[in-house]
């Protein structure tokens, strides 16, 4: 009787680690949706960071539907653009920075953005893409 519990419980505890241990097999890593890794940049086949943007994280070119509301007066939000943690013009800037430099790129939502850049001008702005390139 001792040996058929000791081996049921020990069928069971092997296929219980197998399957622990096969659970992620074949299946991709989903991607950050604030995030697009050196890795992602090399497999993307896009020629600069705006086409890599599009291509990989189109959302981040999305601005919010509703706008800022200051002194009465509706405001766009734009989206602010940082390459090295240097604030460019605008987001066709981002059409000027080649695939092969670019080592990172990040999403921050507004709420992150004064905290974690500098150079933040006033006014409203939906997030920052952020451009690290390659040392």
């Amino acid at each position: 009787m001792h040996n058929l519990i000791y081996r049921t419980l020990r069928t069971s505890l092997l296929g219980a680690s197998l399957a622990c241990a096969s659970g992620g097999a074949g299946m991709g890593t989903r991607p950050n949706p604030t995030r697009i890794t050196r890795s992602e940049v090399v497999n993307s086949n896009a020629s600069n960071a705006y086409e890599l943007i599009n291509r990989l994280r189109p959302n981040w070119f999305k601005e919010p539907p509703t706008a800022s509301v200051s002194g009465g007066v509706v405001r766009t939000q734009t989206i602010l653009v940082y390459l090295n943690r240097q604030r460019m013009e605008d987001l066709d800037a981002l059409k000027s920075v080649s695939i092969e430099s670019i080592d990172s790129a990040e999403w921050l939502d507004a709420s992150r953005v004064q905290t974690v850049l500098s150079d933040v001008p006033s006014g409203a702005f939906s997030g920052a893409i952020v451009i690290r390139t390659r040392p």
